[in-house]
C-alpha cells in the first residue's frame, strides 16, 4: 500500500513539474522578424535596415546596424529586429562608404519565426524599390551607387506589396 502511494506520489510530482517546463519553454518563445541580405560588397562598409511600426517614422531608433566586410564573394548578413517588433515596412541603407560604387544584391528575404517572403535569386525585386541614388548597371550586373550634390543616401524601399506580405507574416 505504502508503495502505491510513494508510486502516486511521485508520479504527480513528475507531471506538475513537467508541465511548469512546457509553460516556462512557450513563454520564452521569442517573436522575431528577420532579414537576410545576401550580397557582394567590395569594400567594408555598414548596412543599416529600417523597420517602420505602426504609427511611426523612419528614425535610428528604429533600425539595425550590421558592418558588412570587404569581398568579392557572396556575403550572407542576418539582422533581427528587436523581440515584439511588427514592422508595417522595410528599408535596406546600401552602407555609407562613399567610395563603395557597385554592389550585388542576391537575396533580401524576411521571416517571421517560421513564416517567409522568400527574396532570394532576386524575388527580391518584386517587392523593393531604389531611390535616386541606385541605379542598375548592366555591365557590373548589379546596382551602381552614386552621390548627387554632395549627398549619398543610397537605400532599398519596400513597396505596397512588401507592406501586403508583412502584415501576413504576423498573423
Amino acid at each position: 500500500m505504502k508503495l502505491r502511494i510513494i508510486s502516486t506520489c511521485l508520479l504527480i510530482a513528475l507531471l506538475v513539474s513537467s508541465c511548469g517546463k512546457k509553460e516556462e519553454n512557450q513563454t520564452k518563445k521569442k517573436d522575431i522578424f528577420t532579414v537576410t541580405i545576401e550580397g557582394i560588397f567590395a569594400k567594408n562598409d555598414k548596412l543599416q535596415v529600417f523597420y517602420l511600426v505602426e504609427g511611426g517614422e523612419w528614425k535610428d531608433e528604429n533600425s539595425v546596424f550590421r558592418p558588412v566586410y570587404a569581398s568579392n564573394e557572396m556575403q550572407k548578413i542576418v539582422i533581427n529586429f528587436p523581440d515584439k517588433v511588427f514592422p508595417e515596412n522595410i528599408r535596406v541603407d546600401l552602407g555609407y562608404n562613399t567610395t563603395q560604387q557597385n554592389v550585388t544584391i542576391k537575396n533580401i528575404s524576411i521571416q517571421h519565426n517560421s513564416k517567409i517572403i522568400d527574396g532570394d535569386f532576386d524575388a527580391y525585386k518584386k517587392y523593393f524599390y531604389t531611390n535616386e541614388f541606385v541605379t542598375w548597371d548592366p555591365n557590373y550586373f548589379g546596382y551602381k551607387l552614386s552621390t548627387i550634390n554632395n549627398q549619398y543616401d543610397p537605400f532599398l524601399m519596400g513597396n505596397n506589396e512588401l507592406k501586403d506580405e508583412l502584415q501576413r507574416l504576423k498573423f
